[in-house]
Formats: structure tokens, C-alpha cells, sequence
């Protein structure tokens, strides 16, 4: 979420507080779990952003008084969890590659993780006024947790049509890859027999991102595979 796009409260400032820290540190160790689960078995990080926006909202809404700055310090820790998991199982497997007898101590892992995570929250700070303040980007995943949250929070017919779609998001993947009556994936066995490998990800997730970054930035997404093909 951006942080300069979240509005303080009046009569309500507290960000950082003890139950902020606590709820964040549990959910970043499921969400860090999870993660790195998915990552090893499909090869694929999951963004769970959406999901933990909504565990926060509603964790803290339960607890009693919240504000949009405390749920966005809680989920902004959780969803940190899914960062150190990419960047563990897409690089220590490595070693493993390259000598299949390698041994690491539980120590050693332990160090390069906890480097990882300081490195990568020092050079975010350093960038963050370049790319958020100055160049504006997008940052699709952001933008929809801050209306996530900010839906949730109002209640309302808004609440109502996030929460819904999120349920109808739901049930079609469940469909999808429960049942599995709707494949994952499209792709032509006309172009797939031509060394042409294109096809298309049948996914609400998918849709709803593209309709956040607008036809442009896909464009130059697309653009760029082809190039890069």
C-alpha cells in the first residue's frame, strides 16, 4: 500500500502498536510458511497482498477500534513474510544444484535470511521517493490493497460489491482448480506445434490486475514478451 496515500484519522493517530506487531509477526510466519511451500512445489510465488489486506482488516476490526494505519502497518508485515520466502527458495536451492551433497547449517540459512531481509528493507528505503513519489508508477498489487482496505474499513454498497467479487473470485477457482472443469490455461496446439509457445491464464486475479494498471502498462507487459520471445 502507499503510505502517502493513507490518511490519518482524526482523534485516532496510533500506527505502530503492540497488537500491529504481534498480528503482523504471527501472520508473516503462516504467510512466510505458505509461501515458501508454494514457491519450492510450483515454481511460482503466491502474492497473498488481497488476502492478507483482508485478514488484517478483519482481525483488527474484531479486536475493537482500528485505523486505516494501523491495519496497513499489520498487513504490510504479514505480506513482507511472502518477500523472504521468494528470496530464499529461489536462490538457496541453488546450492543444491550445483553439488547435490552440499550441507547447510541451520545457522548459515538463518544469517543469509536475516541479511536478506535487512538489505532489502534499507535499499526499499532508499528507493521508495524515486519510484513511489517521483516516477509514480503504478504498483498494481499496492493500489489494490489500499482500496481493499479502505472499502472494508467504510462498509457500505462499496463493501459490499469488494467482498462479493472477492466471493465470486473464490468460487471460481475453486471450480477451477478444485473440480477442475475449467482449465488453469489456454493454449493452441495449432501454435504449440509451430515452436510457437502463447497461451492465456484463465484467472479473476489475473483480469482484475489488468484492469487496475490499464491497457498501457499491459500492453508494454505484453509487448515485452513478444520482444523478448
Amino acid at each position: 500500500m502507499r503510505s502517502n496515500e493513507v490518511s490519518l484519522e482524526k482523534g485516532s493517530s496510533k500506527q505502530l502498536t503492540v497488537r500491529s506487531l504481534v498480528i503482523g509477526a504471527l501472520g508473516s510466519i503462516i504467510i512466510t510458511t505458505s509461501s515458501m511451500y508454494v514457491a519450492l512445489r510450483m515454481g511460482a510465488l503466491p502474492w497473498p497482498t488481497i488476502f492478507v489486506a483482508v485478514m488484517s482488516l478483519a482481525i483488527l476490526k474484531a479486536l475493537g477500534r482500528t485505523n486505516l494505519n494501523e491495519i496497513n502497518v499489520t498487513h504490510t508485515a504479514m505480506s513482507s513474510g511472502a518477500m523472504v520466502a521468494g528470496g530464499l527458495a529461489f536462490t538457496v536451492p541453488g546450492i543444491w544444484i550445483l553439488e547435490a551433497s552440499s550441507e547447510v547449517s541451520f545457522l548459515s540459512l538463518l544469517v543469509v535470511t536475516l541479511a536478506g531481509t535487512i538489505l532489502g528493507v534499507v535499499f526499499t528505503g532508499l528507493i521508495r521517493r524515486y519510484f513511489i513519489e517521483k516516477e509514480k508508477l503504478p504498483f498494481p498489487m499496492g493500489l489494490a490493497s489500499y482500496e481493499t482496505v479502505v472499502a472494508g474499513d467504510k462498509g457500505g454498497k462499496k463493501a459490499k460489491y469488494l467482498f462479493s467479487t472477492m466471493g465470486a473470485a473464490a468460487l471460481f477457482v475453486a471450480v477451477r482448480d478444485g473440480l477442475g472443469w475449467i482449465p488453469s490455461a489456454w493454449s493452441s496446439v495449432w501454435l504449440y506445434s509451430r515452436n510457437i509457445f502463447f497461451g492465456m491464464w484463465i484467472s479473476p486475479m489475473a483480469v482484475g490486475i489488468g484492469y487496475i494498471i490499464g491497457p498501457l502498462f499491459t500492453g508494454v507487459w505484453f509487448l515485452g514478451a513478444v520482444l523478448s520471445y
